[in-house]
């Protein structure tokens, strides 16, 4: 029956992209959705009803209707459920991650690798005392995680605990609640792809300093501009953030220096009479918007890396420092300036 569902459906299946597990933190549950790839973009990123194929819940004894499939050698109760009938598959409280398993695994035995699986928190900024993010271990999966800085995870020995008995992360985003001491610089934190850091009420730790993924976002009170100036040195040395693609710091207060950093880190400059080239790469902060671009800036200050000649384009935008490395060389990049 699997080899006649594959092959009547193949032209389908060739088209589907994605499967994304959307989990809700307040309730425990998670939902599944197949991206419709074809639909016209709008200015809402969240998952539609038409995508949804599954939904993944904690049983609930009140209600009937339940049936039993043996899904990747697990015996999983289901029940059809709402105006769309929507599948629902039931675990008890023990069960959670075996049979959040067994499914994922049903979907890898059905469209194998060629796609991505993505794993997303839903509410993930709305506080929640005592919560910690529930993370699968699932294989071939992209983790996109939120999280609070506050509370038990003020502490960074167990906040760096929980990363480092964690999957590796695909996306971090961290809204910074409370004073911390700096983590390990050997934390596995640091190889998480994507960093995005939001510390609205005070002066966190420097967390650039000893990234090794490829995107970083801050948004902070403050930020010393000796850090932003050993960071630019550093990466034109060649010594640290050989992975890096595209960072930005914004810089809400005592943020008068970036009028001159450009010439402190030692940045060169294209002729004023020409147009540079606008810098973006697809984004990996926001994980509804995963096919977007990060915010395109455009400067005429470059630096370059000593190690392979490659350039970085950097440039002030509104209160924050762009910095985004070109797979070119300096020889390459000004052949691109118009």
């Amino acid at each position: 029956m699997k080899k006649l569902i594959k092959t009547s459906q193949k032209k389908r299946f060739e088209s589907i992209r994605a499967i994304d597990y959307n989990y809700d933190k307040e309730y425990g549950e998670a939902k599944v959705y197949i991206p419709d790839e074809r639909r016209p973009k709008t200015s809402n990123p969240e998952p539609v009803i038409d995508d949804l194929i599954l939904s993944i819940e904690k049983r609930n004894n009140a209600l009937n209707g339940y049936f039993q499939l043996n899904v990747s050698g697990k015996i999983i109760d289901f029940r059809l459920s709402g105006y769309h009938k929507i599948p629902e598959a039931y675990f008890l409280g023990c069960e959670k991650e075996s049979v959040i398993q067994s499914i994922h695994n049903h979907f890898l035995d059905v469209f194998g690798n060629s796609m991505d699986y993505n794993w997303q928190s839903q509410f993930w900024d709305r506080p929640l005392k005592g919560f910690t993010p529930f993370l699968p271990k699932l294989k071939n999966v992209s983790y996109f995680v939120g999280m609070i800085l506050e509370g038990h995870f003020a502490d960074v020995k167990n906040f760096d605990s929980f990363i480092s008995s964690s999957p590796v992360l695909k996306t971090i985003q961290l809204l910074v609640m409370a004073k911390t001491e700096p983590m390990n610089p050997e934390s596995k934190f640091y190889d998480t792809e994507s960093i995005h850091i939001h510390t609205p009420m005070f002066n966190g730790p420097d967390f650039l300093r000893h990234f090794r993924g490829k995107h970083i976002g801050l948004n902070c009170n403050r930020y010393e501009k000796s850090n932003l100036i050993d960071f630019v040195k550093r990466w034109k040395s060649g010594k640290s953030f050989q992975n890096l693609e595209f960072s930005y710091i914004e810089i809400r207060y005592d943020n008068q220096f970036l009028n001159q950093i450009l010439n402190e880190i030692g940045a060169k400059f294209i002729d004023a009479t020409k147009q540079p080239p606008t810098y973006a790469v697809r984004q990996r902060f926001d994980w509804n918007r995963k096919n977007d671009t990060t915010e395109p800036f455009m400067s005429h200050a470059y630096v370059v890396r000593e190690s392979d000649n490659l350039v970085a384009s950097a440039g002030i935008q509104n209160n924050a420092f762009f910095f985004g490395v070109w797979d070119k060389t300096e020889e390459e990049f000004l052949r691109i300036v118009e």
